[in-house]
């Protein structure tokens, strides 16, 4: 995972992606029927491959308008975060599982997320000051449910798209899409201090539901010791 995300980071310097999303964007505004298609197709893959989730968000507002734009990216990016979630299981988790196999408190943290994975979920994601691609690959590292992880990343991430996709419908050009233009300065703010919220949210359900569960095991240790 270390050598891909090595090769993908360097490729960013030297091959013209760029040039390509502009391609893609001009062939999409002329193909009204396949364009949403590889719009889509487009976004799972840019999403598995670690490619800025708000850059392409914000695509879809300037290729297909708001409305459009909101429905194709919504189908999209939850389902290229699941990509990721899946190699990340793939790869990760038996690691992990070996890893956490004789410690207790690792079990409780694992039993937290098991227990409260939607919330926890729905949250991480309504906080956008956490990586959106690395928490792709996280959570496959993670007891969580694929099922339970496509439904809360798609419910958690809802704000996120609707707010880049319509950011997108007011970008002049692709240009200032990818350079960062289109998004107004002052919204870093408001996502800084969402995002804080966001996380000490999910932070206290899963401290309080893995203290739960770890009361619980020392409980049912004692009564069979």
């Amino acid at each position: 995972m270390v050598l891909v995300f090595v090769a993908l980071a360097t490729s960013f310097y030297f091959l013209p992606l760029a040039n390509w999303v502009s391609a893609l964007v001009e062939w999409g505004q002329h193909h009204p029927v396949a364009g949403p298609a590889a719009y889509i197709l487009f976004v799972v893959l840019a999403t598995v491959l670690f490619l800025p989730g708000s850059v392409a968000m914000m695509i879809g507002g300037f290729l297909f308008g708001f409305l459009p734009g909101l429905i194709y990216a919504a189908l999209a990016i939850p389902f290229g975060a699941q990509g990721a979630f899946e190699f990340g299981r793939w790869v990760a988790r038996p690691w992990v599982r070996k890893a956490v196999a004789d410690n207790r408190h690792m079990h409780a943290i694992e039993a937290a997320l098991h227990e409260q994975a939607f919330i926890i979920v729905v949250l991480t994601r309504l906080s956008l000051i956490i990586p959106f691609n690395l928490l792709n690959y996280a959570y496959g590292a993670t007891s969580i449910r694929a099922g339970t992880h496509l439904a809360a990343t798609a419910t958690g991430m809802l704000p996120a798209v609707a707010l880049y996709v319509y950011l997108g419908t007011l970008a002049r050009d692709l240009g200032q899409i990818l350079s960062g233009g289109a998004a107004p300065s002052e919204l870093g703010f408001w996502i800084l201090g969402a995002g804080i919220a966001a996380i000490v949210a999910a932070t206290w359900v899963i401290h309080r539901t893995a203290t739960r569960t770890l009361e619980k095991h020392l409980l049912e240790q004692e009564s069979t010791g």
